[in-house]
């Protein structure tokens, strides 16, 4: 069959519908459900479920909310406040209901808050009027304090200025005479820096005269005069010669780096010279080593067509190897798979032949009372026949059976294995010539070190010709150079003999200036020296003599100022005092004079003799009162802020407790709503009197349909005796109603359970709801039709009439071009049915064969 013709195909196993005909409603109801796709309706019912749900989480966060809101305001509020409320606190029981009373409570509590800021303020106002009271009285005993304390301690300086007073009057006297020795001062100090001056150049002028030279040293300042003129005309003369110098010099390094370049030219040369006389020589030997890699290059290739052979030889004798090894174990695991295959089918045939020794005992089994019998039909079972103890049931010889085909699939497969790795271990044989690897494996090797050796060999062709190229580039250089070399030693020595003749005369003419010195910068510094010696005598003479008439024209000034304040100048000096210490004495005096003036004046102050007059101001006394009424106010402050930001806080908690309250009301009513709806759904609702939940309810019309499909059918089968029906009755218990089927027996009129019909009955009437749930089914599918039906087992239970009116009902589903197939082991049927496949089972397996009779209708 293709596949649309597959999927016109239904099996209607009769002991399936037996039981869905006697089902109980939940039962039925999984059955149906799964028929009609009815799962969207059970969707719905769960989303409402869900919602239900959902809208009970929103109503409980709303009430939280508002419990946490209260909680909130109860927290803020705190015992005193809360305890004088008049209305009692609202809790999480009821609260739905307790909503305006809530309101309410919030706001007697906000009242009670309001009432204690009022007070707390009132208190605030009165205990800071008392503090600015004690602030004042606090700063006018500290001002008479103070005044009390300056009037006494200027009286107590003024008494200690006053003892003073003859101390400070020598002091004056000491200020006075160092006043006028100032006024000498700087004649004084004249003095001594001409006589300091005058000692200092006479030392001067000795240590010049012992650097004189020695004919020199006791001249006076026109025979040094004369000395030095004559010395700085040999330096003149010096000057003009150090031009020659330094040529001389010049010439002499000159002469030195040539004589060093003609050395270096030559050595050069002669390091050339061997070079090139070995050149030969060594390009032969580049020229060899270029061959011989040539030569490598050539073995290396030749040697290289070799290797592929032997590398595959070696591969197929390791490959040979290991499948040699796979052959021998898969060997060993293919006989014992033989002796397993042996064994299970041993087994096998053992249990088949055993139950089918005992099948009598085995179907009497299954015999109930009452029931008919599955091979002769009869309800009554006389004799029965007894199982043994160790009789095999149907599902030991399947699992028997399996035990065999899968030993005997897995013999086949390791068999297969085993053919596979002995053609392959044959092929690799083949291509390994028949070779031991290991006698494969050390020519391959050889082969392989000796092929790199030459590959190394070769590789050293392109530096050789590179080495040659820059040999032969080296050669020409240096043949260049030789001849460059050749000509640089010529010029070294023309110039060499040239300057050597131009030194010897210079040096002549040096000699007879330099007086045995070594160069004319020694002979003219030795010149110098001696010039500025004589310079610095002659200077340090007249130094001298200006120092002597500056000390006498000291001593008279010094003299003549003396003799107007002071005895002698001895006093004078004895008298001098620094600047700083005069200024020190001054500044005492003048420190006195003014405290004496400032402490006569504070005592002589008027509103300071009134407070001495006055009694002692307790101070003490006063900073206590007004801390006492500095702490009254900040706590008075510290409870009107509490009181204050408690009011305000509590004005915050009662506006969301207003938006959360309005806000749960709504949410209570979608979710009153939404339970209602999830419980009608589900059947749990008061107002659901059935209990039915909506799927049941969709399936109750399909079921009534199904009915009404059926009996056109069971009628016939029944002679017009039987008839279903669907009843929404509810069964006893807490059971739910809504798939229930009864049977109605129209010859007596009454109806009874489906549980009550005998074999034969429940065969008829639940093939007849079979056939009309298919018709159900096909046209829920959009009228899709099922050409082809198969129906198993069943009829042993009719009897011969109740048995001709089904197969005329199912002779008539043939007349709408369908295919009717029957399933049965029935032997009565074999008479009636024209096209037959019969089955039969031996020890190799099942058989079919179809089979054409004449048919009985």
């Amino acid at each position: 069959m293709n596949r649309e013709q597959f999927c016109q195909v239904v099996l209607l196993p009769q002991g399936d519908f037996a039981r869905f005909l006697r089902a109980k409603a939940e039962d039925r109801a999984a059955v149906l459900g799964r028929l009609f796709g009815t799962h969207r309706f059970r969707n719905v019912a769960r989303w409402l479920t869900d919602h239900a749900k959902e809208t009970g989480q929103h109503c409980d966060d709303g009430r939280r909310a508002v419990l946490r809101d209260l909680d909130r305001i109860q927290d803020t509020a705190g015992a005193l406040i809360t305890g004088s409320a008049e209305e009692p606190v609202p809790t999480e029981v009821g609260i739905e209901t307790a909503l305006p009373t809530a309101l309410a409570w919030a706001q007697t509590v906000y009242d009670s808050a309001t009432e204690a800021h009022r007070a707390a303020t009132a208190t605030l106002q009165s205990v800071q009027a008392e503090h600015h009271s004690r602030e004042t009285q606090a700063a006018r005993v500290r001002t008479l304090a103070e005044r009390q304390l300056r009037h006494r301690t200027a009286t107590e300086a003024l008494l200690g200025l006053r003892v003073q007073a003859q101390a400070f009057e020598n002091l004056q006297a000491t200020l006075e005479r160092g006043r006028r020795a100032e006024r000498v001062q700087p004649l004084i100090q004249a003095l001594d820096d001409a006589d300091r001056d005058h000692h200092k150049a006479l030392r001067a002028e000795t240590q010049a005269r012992t650097r004189l030279p020695a004919p020199h040293g006791n001249d006076t300042d026109e025979d040094l005069t004369t000395a030095e003129n004559r010395l700085k005309n040999d330096l003149g003369r010096l000057d003009a010669l150090r031009h020659d110098e330094q040529r001389s010099t010049e010439l002499a390094a000159s002469l030195t780096k040539l004589t060093a370049d003609l050395d270096q030219a030559q050595a050069d040369h002669d390091e050339i010279a061997d070079w090139l006389d070995q050149a030969d020589t060594r390009r032969a030997d580049h020229t060899a080593r270029i061959d011989q890699a040539h030569l490598a290059q050539t073995q290396a290739d030749q040697l290289a067509a070799t290797l592929p052979p032997l590398e595959q030889q070696l591969t197929a004798a390791r490959r040979r190897d290991e499948v040699v090894i796979g052959v021998m174990r898969a060997q060993v695991g293919v006989d014992e798979l033989k002796k397993a295959v042996i064994h299970s089918a041993a087994d096998a045939r053992e249990i088949r032949d055993r139950r089918i020794d005992g099948m009598a005992g085995e179907l009497a089994g299954r015999l109930r009372p009452q029931e008919p019998c599955l091979v002769c039909g009869s309800p009554v079972h006389p004799r029965p026949a007894t199982a043994a103890a160790d009789h095999p049931s149907r599902d030991d010889e399947a699992r028997a059976e399996a035990a065999y085909q899968q030993a005997d699939q897995a013999c086949k497969d390791a068999e297969q294995d085993l053919v596979r790795l002995t053609a392959e271990a044959a092929l690799a044989e083949e291509l390994a010539g028949g070779k031991a690897t290991a006698d494969l494996q050390q020519p391959h090797h050889e082969a392989q070190q000796t092929h790199r050796n030459l590959l190394l060999a070769a590789a050293d062709a392109m530096p050789a010709n590179e080495e040659l190229r820059i040999f032969d580039e080296t050669r020409k250089t240096r043949a260049s150079e030789l001849a460059g070399l050749d000509r640089r030693i010529g010029d070294y020595r023309g110039r060499l003999e040239t300057q050597s003749t131009e030194q010897e005369i210079l040096t002549l003419r040096l000699a007879d200036e330099l007086a045995g010195s070594s160069t004319i910068a020694t002979r003219s510094a030795d010149l110098t020296a001696q010039t500025e010696a004589i310079a610095l005598a002659r200077t340090a003479i007249r130094q001298a003599a200006v120092a002597a008439a500056n000390l006498d024209r000291a001593g008279h000034a010094v003299a003549t100022e003396v003799a107007a304040g002071f005895a002698t100048l001895d006093d004078a000096r004895h008298a001098m005092l620094p600047g700083a210490e005069l200024a020190a004495m001054e500044g005492k005096l003048d420190a006195w004079r003014t405290a004496l003036a400032t402490h006569a004046a504070t005592v002589q102050d008027p509103d300071l003799a009134e407070a001495a007059a006055a009694e002692p101001a307790d101070e003490q006394a006063a900073e206590t009162a007004l801390a006492a009424a500095a702490d009254r106010s900040q706590a008075a402050a510290v409870t009107e802020n509490a009181c204050r930001v408690r009011c305000e806080t509590l004005l915050g908690h009662m506006d969301d407790l207003a938006k959360d309250v309005a806000r749960l009301a709504p949410l209570v009513a979608d979710h009153q709503v939404a339970r209602h709806l999830a419980d009608l759904a589900a059947g749990t609702s008061g107002d659901n009197q059935y209990r039915m939940h909506l799927e049941a309810y969709v399936l109750a019309a399909r079921l009534e349909e199904v009915a009404k499909a059926a009996n056109t059918r069971l009628e016939r089968m029944s002679s017009g005796r039987y008839a279903l029906s669907h009843t929404d009755a509810r069964p006893s218990g807490r059971g739910r109603s809504g798939l229930a089927l009864e049977i109605l027996d129209q010859w007596t009129g009454q109806t009874r359970d489906t549980g009550t019909l005998s074999g034969g009955e429940s065969f008829f009437a639940s093939l007849a709801l079979a056939l009309g749930l298919a018709d159900v089914v096909a046209q829920e599918a959009g009228g899709s039709r099922l050409d082809t039906l198969f129906i198993d087992e069943g009829f042993g239970s009719l009897d011969e009439d109740t048995l001709e009116e089904v197969l005329e009902v199912l002779d008539e589903l043939r007349s709408y071009s369908r295919v009717v197939g029957v399933v049965s082991h029935v032997a009565d049927l074999r008479r009636r049915i024209p096209t037959q496949m019969q089955v039969r089972k031996s020890q190799d397996g099942s058989t079919v064969k179809a089979t054409a009779t004449a048919a009985a209708y």
